[in-house]
């Protein structure tokens, strides 16, 4: 935590999505360490992002907000230009609704992560980058996921998400840009996006509804999808010390490499709410994946850091942040 303030007091800190789930939660992170935090977002889920802003007011944080959207460029290149560091967090935030909307999360995920690029090309001294890549990158492998082994994305989210990192590789390349790219995994907590299983499994659980877990049958046999869950706390240290810490370009792993079931996480809403409700299985998604893992051993051995949270905890976590906050009407599965 010292090193962490040393490094961020008094930095001019810009994060785009800063009124999402991982960038609001940065966002806090970096107030109390005492950085000049500007978030940028265009409130695309309206009434989520601004409970999140809410919270951050609550706690008398003093910071600037841009309501813009990333595919503006002059808005880009104004937040840009003063900064000294730069979190790229804007994007759509589901793989599921990429199937319908492919189009829109190729230009989001893409053409914004080259107008967040080339606003700090074109100025004489570039912010450091960090940009937020995910898990879906590397597909139905088998896991445990490594940074250097080969991708496979399954579906639009994740075909946009390595594209943008290949376009972070090239502004580092050819344009001397210092940019890191945090793949991760399945995070978790408080304010966790609404369409994420946790999230959907607490507002059935506490509707007195029965949670739908996805998985693949075999006959009779059902074998659950499994992720490495990983604690939002957790992986915004792991994102601030990638920052601070490496400064080249690099990609790093930001995930547990313990999996857990969909169905031992719903159990878990059941136990910690004390519901009775059953639990419905239903077949997977074509671009779902049965296994998702992290090898975090590169962020241990670059960065000293690692997920260890366990994930009752992190529930627990979401469960009495839900219950301050109060019912999420987009807490509901929807088709894709």
């Amino acid at each position: 935590m010292e090193s962490l303030e040393k490094y961020y007091k008094g930095k001019n800190v810009l994060v785009t999505g800063g009124a999402g789930f991982c960038g609001s939660h940065l966002a806090e992170k970096l107030l109390t360490l005492g950085a000049n935090v500007t978030i940028y977002d265009n409130l695309y889920r309206e009434e989520e992002s601004l409970k999140n802003l809410e919270d951050l007011w609550q706690k008398d944080f003093t910071f600037s907000f841009i309501k813009a959207d990333i595919l503006d460029l002059n808005s880009v290149k104004s937040a840009v230009k003063d900064s000294e560091l730069v979190f790229h967090f804007a994007a759509l935030p589901s793989h599921r609704l990429a199937l319908k909307e492919p189009r829109n999360y190729a230009e989001v995920d893409i053409i914004g992560t080259v107008n967040v690029l080339e606003a700090a090309r074109l100025i004489d001294n570039p912010p450091k980058i960090l940009f937020s890549s995910s898990n879906k990158v590397y597909g139905k492998q088998k896991p445990p996921f490594k940074e250097d082994g080969p991708v496979a994305p399954e579906g639009p989210y994740g075909q946009a998400k390595i594209d943008a990192e290949e376009w972070c590789k090239q502004y580092s390349k050819y344009y001397g840009l210092s940019v890191i790219i945090n793949r991760l995994h399945h995070i978790i907590g408080p304010r966790s996006q609404p369409d994420l299983a946790l999230s959907i499994f607490v507002e059935r659980i506490l509707s007195k509804k029965d949670p739908i877990v996805h998985g693949d049958f075999k006959g009779k046999k059902f074998t659950p999808c499994a992720a490495a869950f990983t604690n939002i706390y957790d992986a915004v240290d792991g994102i601030l010390l990638s920052m601070a810490k490496i400064n080249s370009f690099d990609i790093l792993n930001i995930g547990a490499s313990k999996e857990t079931t969909v169905l031992d996480l719903a159990k878990i809403v059941k136990k910690l709410l004390d519901s009775k409700v059953g639990i419905k299985k239903k077949q997977m998604y074509e671009h779902e994946s049965l296994h998702h893992a992290a090898d975090p051993t590169k962020a241990k051995k670059l960065l000293g850091w690692s997920a260890d949270t366990p994930v009752e905890k992190s529930v627990q976590q979401y469960i009495e942040w839900r219950v301050k906050t109060g019912k999420r009407e987009a807490a509901k599965y929807k088709e894709g």
